[in-house]
């Protein structure tokens, strides 16, 4: 939870860093994922201490972003787990609740993100691809749900305290889920073919062609 004067400049960074991963996941991988462990440890943090003293909140974000960054950041083997993990809760939540209409159990959420996670290990590079695709669409997908947000009388922004939604679909708004599905199908596309063309023009530069 954050103040509701943070909402508009957190759905700007969710946006920038959910476009960065949807397209450059797995080449920057290891960024991606010290980025991704600031903004989870700052959001932990924040729900974890409540204070309306602006400089106390800032030194608490940076304070559970910097330990989120550097767990990711040393993590490194393990973040590729935790991305399959979290790709494959992902798209089991999604599409549970787009297809039931209801929240999903513990144990399906668990079951997902195990098989995702070890999917992820054994073929690492198309897993990886393909969870920083989606988990980035559904970031910047959620940052974008923060400009559209209003107030009754049409003015920006939640009330006093604004609760992120990342989940999909987003409370009123179904068509979050097309959103997701279309930007997180095109950022793998694009990752996918350039990482075929650094490995052909790699291959090329080799053999002195």
């Amino acid at each position: 939870m954050l103040p509701g004067a943070y909402q508009l400049p957190t759905g700007v960074l969710l946006m920038i860093v959910g476009l960065l991963a949807c397209f450059a996941g797995y080449r920057l991988f290891r960024i991606v994922l010290t980025i991704y462990g600031f903004l989870l440890g700052a959001l932990l943090a924040s729900t974890l201490v409540h204070t309306p003293d602006t400089a106390a909140l800032v030194v608490t974000l940076l304070v559970g972003g910097v330990f989120g960054a550097a767990i990711l950041w040393f993590g490194y083997f393990v973040g590729v787990a935790l991305a399959g993990g979290a790709f494959g809760a992902i798209v089991a939540q999604s599409a549970w609740t787009s297809i039931r209409g209801s929240e999903p159990g513990v144990l399906i959420l668990a079951f997902a993100a195990i098989l995702g996670g070890a999917l992820a290990v054994g073929f690492q590079r198309y897993f990886v691809i393909l969870a920083t695709a989606f988990i980035g669409a559904e970031t910047a997908v959620a940052g974008l749900v923060s400009f559209l947000s209003r107030h009754g009388d049409g003015r920006l922004g939640f009330e006093n305290i604004w609760v992120g939604h990342l989940a999909f679909p987003a409370p009123g708004r179904r068509w979050t889920f097309i959103a997701w599905t279309g930007l997180g199908l095109v950022g793998a596309a694009v990752q996918f073919y350039t990482g075929t063309r650094r490995r052909s023009w790699g291959k090329k530069a080799r053999n002195g062609n």
